[in-house]
């Protein structure tokens, strides 16, 4: 890896994340940012680990996913930065392998990984921008019909998840960027405090002119789904809004981005009343 690699980890009552940093440092990233916005006091400290510089910070306040990050994007000096959720497990190699495609092609605005679950199933971590008739379906009830050709769509079952290759969009759980491409887009857009900024990176990101990649050569480990049964329904909720606030961004006409709230609106609602029953949410 020739370049200089920053890793921004924002954290909400997660948890330790030391061993997600020490396998950041054993991979050569030169800096790592954690913001924490669980707790409600401020506090800025810095120290090393071994050749890694570790920022810590906390404002006092839950600034929002997108917020924090520009907050660490502010602080970073190297050439590319990673965004990490802090319960992700690192696999060997993986920084390498996404660092390898940015510094191979200056058009690729954001690349991420393999994505596995816990279980050791693929998630399904790169998709296609919704049409507005897979809005509808999938929003509404596609988790009821995961086969269904919108969702066989959306999730774009159709591609051999074995092969880089240049998608519309990438999960945020964790992605690399260049920094230039992160700062020239503005970073995050704080409207979306938990959901949905990655979607609408890329989005943006790709008017700029920006490819968005997919690397099967890294693959990274992501341990989701811990939060209360009080935290799901708030969090299923945050969700329904940022995809309101997607739907608006598209600036799609006002009768379809009524179609589409409806949608939106209904599956929340189904979403909700499904969580009550089983206690458990998929998004």
């Amino acid at each position: 890896m020739n370049c200089s690699v920053a890793v921004i980890i924002v954290q909400y009552r997660s948890g330790p994340i030391e061993q997600l940093i020490e396998q950041l440092r054993q991979q050569g990233v030169d800096r790592i940012v954690v913001i924490d916005n669980g707790v409600e006091e401020s506090y800025d400290r810095t120290s090393c680990i071994g050749d890694v510089v570790v920022h810590e910070l906390a404002f006092g306040m839950n600034l929002g996913y997108g917020a924090a990050i520009n907050r660490g994007l502010a602080m970073v000096q190297e050439s590319i930065v990673v965004i990490s959720n802090p319960d992700i497990e690192v696999h060997p190699g993986a920084i390498d392998a996404l660092a390898a495609v940015l510094e191979a092609d200056g058009n690729v605005g954001a690349v991420g990984p393999k994505v596995v679950n816990s279980d050791g199933s693929r998630y399904p971590s790169f998709r296609r921008f919704p049409s507005l008739w897979q809005s509808m379906w999938h929003g509404a009830i596609g988790w009821l019909a995961p086969s269904s050709p919108a969702t066989r769509s959306y999730r774009m079952s159709d591609v051999d998840p074995e092969l880089a290759v240049v998608v519309p969009w990438i999960s945020g759980a964790f992605l690399a960027c260049p920094t230039s491409a992160l700062r020239r887009v503005a970073g995050f857009d704080t409207k979306y405090r938990l959901y949905l900024e990655d979607v609408d990176l890329c989005r943006r990101l790709t008017l700029f002119g920006y490819q968005i990649v997919y690397q099967p050569l890294a693959v990274v480990t992501h341990y989701g789904g811990r939060s209360s049964d009080q935290r799901r329904s708030r969090a299923l909720l945050e969700h329904h809004r940022s995809m309101a606030v997607y739907a608006a961004a598209e600036r799609r006409s006002t009768l379809s981005l009524l179609v589409v709230e409806f949608g939106i609106a209904l599956r929340c609602g189904l979403s909700l009343l499904r969580a009550s029953i089983s206690g458990s949410v998929r998004n």
